[in-house]
């Protein structure tokens, strides 16, 4: 059984980007990076900026960032160091900055949770899972796999492998938060 991380990127500590988009683009942005299927073709490259909030101002840029608070990127560096690992399971997509090319994440989605081991929260009106507490996967749809999302969470989660986590430390890329993802007893 492998290990895998919960990660978030780390807005706390580090910069965001802002984006111009008007609520109706950024809302169809959304759900592009919520499909199954590679949307590069599509894909029209944003223009950011590093938010200029007073708050912001402080702190240091990292290797990956938000924008606008929902969609996760990552640096040049980043993809350098990582593209070998994640290829065929991430999509990145560009995003012109004033410091540089950053990546959108598309991340692949596995349907490996196993929902009926699982200890999850549901929606009441629509039964759809609102939260997993203790998760259980099907091991096997994630061999070979370092970073992926379930459907069943959509964008709100994003999951690493072990040796994702170690290339992120050994290459020193900052802006991740990792945490362990609890699991129900085997």
């Amino acid at each position: 059984m492998k290990t895998f991380w919960d990660v978030l990127i780390d807005c706390n500590n580090f910069r965001m980007f802002r984006t111009n988009l008007s609520a109706k683009e950024s809302l169809a942005l959304s759900e592009q990076l919520k499909s199954r299927d590679w949307i590069g073709e599509k894909w029209k490259i944003i223009r950011a900026q590093l938010a200029r909030e007073k708050s912001e101002r402080a702190k240091p840029v990292a290797d990956f960032i938000a924008i606008d608070l929902d969609l996760d990127a990552m640096s040049e560096w980043a993809k350098a160091c990582l593209e070998d690992l994640v290829s065929g399971e991430i999509e990145f997509l560009p995003v012109e900055t004033p410091i540089g090319r950053y990546y959108c994440m598309h991340v692949r989605y596995v349907d490996c949770l196993d929902i009926e081991r699982a200890e999850v929260l549901r929606y009441k009106s629509s039964g759809r899972v609102m939260e997993v507490t203790k998760y259980a996967f099907r091991w096997e749809q994630l061999e070979g796999i370092h970073i992926f999302r379930l459907p069943e969470l959509g964008t709100s989660r994003l999951f690493v492998s072990d040796e994702f986590k170690r290339k992120v430390e050994e290459n020193g890329l900052t802006g991740l938060l990792f945490y362990p993802v609890p699991l129900v007893e085997e």
